[in-house]
């Protein structure tokens, strides 16, 4: 499920009750889940860029231009099966159209770097 993804790449404990999230751990884990559970939201009804500058917990991929496909791929359950396998939350910049970067998010270096 996204909440097990989101706890797992943050390494906050994150649970939901109705439409409240609760989050325990360092208050590291918390700001990274907070900033995780943000964007997810935000990217539901629009286009989202994050600023990863002087964060620890993203590995940023250019997409070259003219792989407007990679859009349809990060839905796939491929992608989704990589997240699962290394403890990442991964995030397309701007919106389903168009995408500059795939931001892939985690607590743990190896999990980003896998």
């Amino acid at each position: 499920s996204t909440r097990k993804k989101l706890a797992r790449a943050s390494g906050c404990i994150l649970e939901y009750v109705g439409n409240t999230a609760f989050m325990a751990g360092t208050s590291g884990a918390r700001r990274r889940a907070r900033d995780y559970l943000g964007w997810l939201m935000k990217q539901r009804t629009g286009t989202v860029y994050v600023d990863i500058e002087g964060r620890t917990d993203v590995c940023a991929v250019d997409i070259p231009d003219g792989l407007d496909a990679v859009a349809s791929v990060f839905k796939s359950m491929t992608l989704r099966s990589l997240e699962q396998e290394t403890g990442t939350f991964c995030f397309l910049e701007g919106n389903a159209s168009k995408s500059d970067r795939l931001l892939i998010f985690s607590q743990d270096r190896n999990g980003r770097e896998k």
